[in-house]
């Protein structure tokens, strides 16, 4: 999880720990000056009942300088401890449509909490990726505080990194498909290692290295099938540098469409 100078990022679901992608943004030259930027992505899938999904910053006790900054499409609450600042944003509940209310097309509402922010999720919501922003700056001024709240917009990368997400997943799935360590298919559905490649693709990037895959896939396997069953990491390499081989060649043909 994330660690920030005012306490540690905990992620939930109605309160309690729930599956997150967790990446680092980079800073751009509105933000120069970050000690810290991420992006954090939950997948909702929905059950037709109401949940909350939450970012919080665990322990951390509200103050007084404490403040939110909500734009018209970005709620953010920063947090101040000595001379650190910190930014946690997520998307907001006002429509894009002038002329319609929440209620009509919104599957959530948002909630400032005393430690952090929250989605409200409606028991009629759609399957959706919900994101949170989390930025800070260690050494804040007047001049510079203004960039973490930039820094944990999600409006700014959402979109590239979701994109990202789904590239990365559709290599992991193709290679975990065919490599098929069980022999499942073709009986088995075709989803039957999507729970696995979609944990795998949390625990890796397009930079990721053939041995960090490797690593990634054994600890998934071993934990849906039995620490005896004998993925070690030395046991996954194969499919791991064929997945590290997808990866590559995809991201090189966009490369050269750019």
């Amino acid at each position: 999880m994330i660690q920030t100078p005012l306490g540690t990022i905990e992620m939930t679901k109605d309160g309690k720990s729930v599956d997150c992608t967790i990446r680092r943004v980079r800073n751009d030259n509105l933000c120069p000056e970050l000690n810290g930027r991420f992006a954090v992505l939950i997948d909702y899938i929905p059950d037709g009942q109401e949940h909350t999904v939450s970012c919080c910053i665990k322990g951390f006790r509200e103050s007084k300088s404490d403040f939110i900054e909500p734009d018209e499409r970005v709620d953010i609450k920063s947090f101040c401890g000595g001379t650190t600042k910190l930014s946690i944003g997520l998307f907001s509940d006002i429509p894009d449509e002038w002329d319609k209310t929440p209620d009509d097309i919104m599957d959530y509402w948002t909630e400032y909490l005393k430690n952090g922010v929250q989605y409200h999720i409606r028991a009629g919501a759609k399957q959706a990726i919900y994101p949170f922003g989390i930025a800070w700056i260690e050494h804040k001024s007047d001049k510079n505080e203004v960039q973490t709240s930039y820094g944990a917009d999600p409006t700014i990368w959402y979109d590239e990194i979701c994109a990202k997400e789904k590239f990365v997943y559709c290599c992991v799935k193709q290679e975990i498909d065919k490599w098929d360590p069980y022999g499942f298919f073709p009986e088995a559905p075709s989803n039957e290692y999507d729970g696995e490649s979609k944990r795998i693709m949390r625990k890796i990037t397009v930079s990721s290295l053939v041995n960090e895959i490797a690593e990634a896939v054994a600890e998934v396997f071993s934990e849906s099938f039995g620490q005896g069953e004998g993925f070690s990491a030395d046991y996954c390499r194969d499919v791991a540098g064929k997945i590290k081989h997808r990866i590559t060649k995809y991201e090189n043909r966009l490369k050269n469409k750019r």
